[in-house]
């Protein structure tokens, strides 16, 4: 039986959409859903409830540093300012405790200033914050952990620091293991690397 010329084409026509139809059968297929995770959201703050105001400057730089409200943990707003223009939009973030003291420097040397803030968390490793900044952003500073070596020996906690040149001076009582009372205490000084990580330097005891 002799097939016409346009039977072949119809024939090999359905052929060919068979095939397409089973590859795609099996082909995976884009999600049109975003792979990234969505930001966390930002604290929400009451305007009136200020319980932290002040400004230090670092150069032609200025940071606006308030806390908000008087829970354990709070919220920290920075706004940072070359002249009168903002150079970042203003961070708002969580902290524990409340702000202590608040310290602007350069301590790398790199011409980007870097804030410091400090709460009365006395909890180990706790109650310090830093960032550096630049003219269009800002970097956190990676906190600098318990003291390595000897100098952790006794360490529980309770930390000051303060600045002095370009160094992060720590200061924390040194706590026997029979947990009787301090037997005085320990300075551990810190510089901060190009990479914005502090790095432990010599220990004193007093």
């Amino acid at each position: 039986m002799r097939i016409s010329s346009l039977s072949c084409l119809l024939l090999a026509a359905g052929v060919a959409s068979a095939t397409l139809s089973s590859c795609d059968s099996t082909r995976q297929v884009a999600s049109t859903e975003s792979s990234s995770s969505p930001l966390p959201s930002t604290p929400a703050i009451d305007e009136g409830d200020v319980t932290f105001n002040q400004e230090v400057t670092q150069g032609e730089y200025r940071f606006q540093v308030k806390t908000f409200g008087s829970d354990a943990s709070r919220v920290m707003s920075i706004r940072s300012y070359r002249g009168s223009s903002l150079t970042t939009d203003p961070i708002r973030t969580s902290v524990t405790g409340a702000v202590t003291s608040v310290m602007a420097a350069d301590m790398n040397g790199n011409g980007k200033p870097e804030l410091y803030v400090m709460t009365d968390n006395k909890k180990a490793n706790g109650g310090l914050y830093g960032f550096e900044f630049t003219d269009r952003g800002y970097a956190p500073i990676s906190m600098p952990g318990a003291p390595a070596g000897a100098a952790g020996t006794g360490y529980m906690g309770q930390d000051t620091y303060q600045i002095s040149g370009n160094k992060l001076i720590r200061t924390f009582p040194i706590t026997p293991a029979d947990g009787t009372p301090s037997t005085g205490n320990r300075t551990v000084e810190y510089t901060l690397d190009s990479n914005g990580k502090l790095v432990m330097g010599q220990s004193m005891d007093r």
